[in-house]
């Protein structure tokens, strides 16, 4: 979880070059379609087979519509209508949704521990990004609530991917729900894909789409199907609180932009509410100890 951490925070970096060429609903379309079909070529290559049983494809169905289609659209609607730290902020709120949602639904229940962990991370992150700007204005309430409505979306396919069967690997998983998503994606996209001039696209766009589809898409995305299996989604979840902690340190050396005291007080915030929402204190102290 801590290599997708640095995968996704590298990202933020990848997408700008990548948006300075194409527009924001053709990128969505774009990685998807290609992080789709790389993903069932790897199961082709190492499952010898791309199907699923039929009862859980409905299933797959919808968590590649919410955690892909729906996510993604609601995604590029925060980035164009609220500021980079109201959308930060509000996704970073999926690991919390994540839980609450998961005690509804009796999927898994969250203890005090992780709640309160949970908590403490969120508020982290609101400083992490308290330097961009998090504002309350009736101009960006619609991107907010965009905003908010992907991490409920990211949640949800957290949630959804934990009651797959477990002989499913993580590998199909992906590869099967990136599939389900990417017709919507490409039916929202299609006016910008067909009046788009692809010569004008520079090779550090299409490079920074690479790693974008390569790695926070396809990598990324089975480590983290990996870590729902593995450990649960709450436990899972949680990390996404430290993305927005690792791209300020990866912007600080790359794009100069140095963090004040709010932005260091809020990753020790996140780091120490990973640290309770990942293990317990004795088993951390063990761990130390070993």
């Amino acid at each position: 979880m801590l290599l997708v951490v640095a995968i996704w925070a590298c990202n933020f970096i990848a997408m700008r070059f990548v948006l300075r060429d194409l527009p924001l609903l053709a990128v969505g379309a774009l990685r998807y379609s290609a992080a789709a079909a790389l993903l069932l070529v790897f199961l082709w290559l190492k499952e010898g087979s791309l199907g699923a049983p039929r009862a859980v494809w409905g299933r797959l169905l919808l968590i590649g519509m919410i955690g892909n289609t729906i996510y993604q659209t609601l995604f590029m609607i925060a980035l164009e209508r609220t500021t980079v730290g109201n959308t930060a902020i509000l996704l970073a709120t999926s690991p919390l949704q994540t839980a609450v949602l998961g005690a509804l639904f009796k999927i898994e229940k969250p203890s005090g521990r992780l709640i309160g962990a949970l908590i403490l991370a969120l508020a982290g992150a609101a400083l992490v990004v308290s330097d961009r700007g998090i504002t309350v204005d009736a101009a960006t309430l619609w991107g907010d609530l965009a905003a908010l409505g992907a991490g409920t979306c990211w949640a949800i396919s957290t949630l959804g991917v934990r009651q797959l069967p477990t002989d499913l690997s993580p590998l199909r998983v992906t590869a099967l729900t990136a599939l389900t998503g990417v017709p919507g994606l490409v039916l929202l996209a299609w006016p910008d894909l067909s009046v788009q001039v692809w010569g004008v696209v520079t090779p550090l766009a299409w490079g920074s789409l690479v790693y974008s589809v390569v790695l926070s898409l396809c990598l990324a995305y089975i480590l983290w199907n990996a870590s729902v299996v593995a450990v649960g989604p709450n436990r899972t979840a949680i990390f996404n609180c430290l993305t927005p902690l690792a791209a300020m340190l990866i912007a600080w050396p790359s794009l100069g932009e140095v963090p004040g005291p709010a932005q260091w007080a809020g990753g020790t915030l996140i780091i120490a509410g990973v640290i309770l929402g990942r293990w317990s204190p004795v088993q951390f102290l063990m761990r130390e100890a070993a």
